[in-house]
């Protein structure tokens, strides 16, 4: 791979960055006492709004590096659920990746200190913001009313891989099972998979395609946008990274391995990578501090792969996945995912086989490739996904 110019960008950034906040980092406040689920509606709204939400999952009890199972829910709802209030709506999930929280559509200014550290593109954040972004999609008829729910699934280090780990807790069932309860039990949805569909962006669409393979029963629509996929090549190019970076990190008096993520703060981007992968693809309880596997060794500078441990993270990619769970796969009706020529992840290729090996295996989907990359286009390429899959819902009358 071409990694001497993202690389040099990559650091130079992270230098500047870092060299202007004036203390160690914080990790986020704990939500740990906040174990009341709850939603709460504004009387009197008639147009479109976010709310915020508090839900406590069982799911990520216990789990070995501390993250919280109190977590917040930013919650879209569409102006005929209060101009209309008989009626039921379908719902879409989006699963954030990178910044980490479940406002990552919603306020730009992470994006920016994302950018800054990972030498991405920008974002096309829409000038009017997200709510009134999506009112418009609606009040123009592109999209259908839909409730959209967007969960916090921030780990210690940034986004999880949205898979059941001892380690950073169970968010493939917090997301498929409380999450979906919470939701179904608490608004006006229409509770049947036929009415719900789960979206994301890079690991977010990772978790989002996944998911909706496991669970077809809870999802039956999928929409992911650049969605992750890790090779022996990603690997030993993040791992070169992360060299460089912690050597970077040191010399202004960090210890090394991965820094407590806030999307508010810079962070280590390519450490905090390796580590986010491992404790979801590689946990291993006997392992503290991190209680994961890193699925390489560093010797006198070099980098070797570990077969075995690479050979469970292939297993855990979507190429395989797809294999794994075709029968569930071929459950849902809509598969929809897309990727930047120019992607700086490198992600193109094997989306591109992915999108061959489905057609290979016969299963219907649509694969958008475009001239871009991993961020450019973001609202425009998440207002098609979604318009997509809130007009495959089918009519349902009350």
């Amino acid at each position: 791979m071409k990694t001497k110019s993202f690389l040099y960008v990559l650091l130079m950034a992270v230098f500047l960055f870092a060299c202007e906040q004036d203390s160690p980092f914080e990790p986020p406040v704990s939500s740990e006492n906040q174990t009341k689920s709850a939603i709460f509606i504004p009387d009197g709204l008639t147009e479109g709004i976010v709310i915020s939400a508090e839900l406590y999952s069982p799911s990520l009890e216990n789990n070995l590096i501390g993250n919280s199972p109190s977590r917040e829910v930013s919650i879209y709802l569409p102006a005929a659920y209060f101009r209309c209030p008989e009626k039921r709506f379908p719902v879409i999930y989006f699963l954030h990746g990178m910044p980490a929280w479940n406002n990552m559509l919603i306020e730009p200014a992470p994006f920016a200190i994302f950018q800054q550290i990972s030498g991405l593109a920008p974002v096309d954040f829409p000038a009017e913001g997200f709510t009134q972004w999506l009112n418009k999609l609606i009040d123009e008829g592109k999209m259908k009313d839909v409730i959209v729910v967007m969960p916090n699934a921030q780990s210690a280090f940034g986004p999880t891989l949205y898979l059941d780990s001892p380690t950073t807790g169970n968010f493939d069932s917090y997301i498929a099972n409380d999450l979906v309860a919470f939701i179904d039990t608490n608004l006006r949805t229409i509770p049947h998979f036929n009415w719900r569909a789960i979206s994301g962006h890079c690991a977010g669409a990772y978790g989002a395609m996944n998911i909706a393979m496991r669970h077809p029963k809870v999802f039956r629509y999928v929409a992911g946008l650049s969605p992750a996929h890790f090779t022996d090549q990603h690997i030993l190019t993040i791992a070169g990274m992360s060299m460089a970076e912690e050597e970077i990190w040191q010399q202004m008096g960090y210890p090394p391995g991965p820094t407590p993520y806030d999307p508010m703060s810079p962070y280590k981007f390519v450490t905090n990578t390796v580590y986010l992968i491992s404790q979801s693809w590689l946990p291993n309880p006997d392992n503290p501090p991190y209680y994961c596997d890193l699925p390489y060794t560093i010797s006198d500078g070099q980098i070797a792969l570990l077969p075995e441990l690479m050979a469970r993270i292939d297993q855990q990619n979507l190429l395989a996945e797809t294999k794994e769970f075709e029968k569930s796969l071929r459950q849902l009706k809509t598969v929809y995912f897309d990727c930047g020529s120019n992607d700086e992840l490198y992600m193109f290729p094997f989306n591109q086989m992915l999108d061959q090996q489905l057609t290979d295996m016969h299963i219907k989907h649509q694969f958008e490739a475009f001239e871009g990359t991993h961020l450019s286009n973001l609202y425009e390429r998440l207002a098609k996904a979604w318009t997509k899959l809130s007009q495959d819902f089918p009519d349902y009358g009350d």
